[in-house]
């Protein structure tokens, strides 16, 4: 029965996949932002992946699985933009102000 489980989620994590690039397209179309419909799909995809890996935890799909949140951390920081200087350690605070004063000085 174990193979039927498999292949179960297996699909179901194909059904996941495809609606996510369903929903990030219907959210492309409508909004016309890339950034949201990219939010979408990299959330879709790491269900998709975690589901994978819940059918079988191989260490290829923990790898794929591992690659997908990369991405999506990744691309969150990117759609965040620079983070807040307060959300960084006072040294590196630090460093950051004495870079910008530095660029602003030429």
């Amino acid at each position: 029965m174990t193979g039927g489980w498999t292949g179960l989620v297996d699909a179901a994590s194909l059904a996941v996949t495809a609606l996510g690039l369903l929903t990030a397209g219907l959210v492309l179309a409508r909004t016309r932002m890339p950034l949201p419909a990219l939010a979408v799909l990299l959330e879709m995809l790491t269900g998709a992946g975690l589901l994978r890996l819940a059918a079988a935890p191989t260490l290829t799909r923990a790898l794929a699985a591992g690659g997908i949140l990369l991405v999506r951390q990744v691309a969150t920081l990117g759609l965040r933009g620079r983070p807040p200087l307060a959300a960084l350690s006072p040294r590196l605070q630090n460093l950051l102000q004495r870079v910008q004063r530095r660029t602003t000085a030429r």
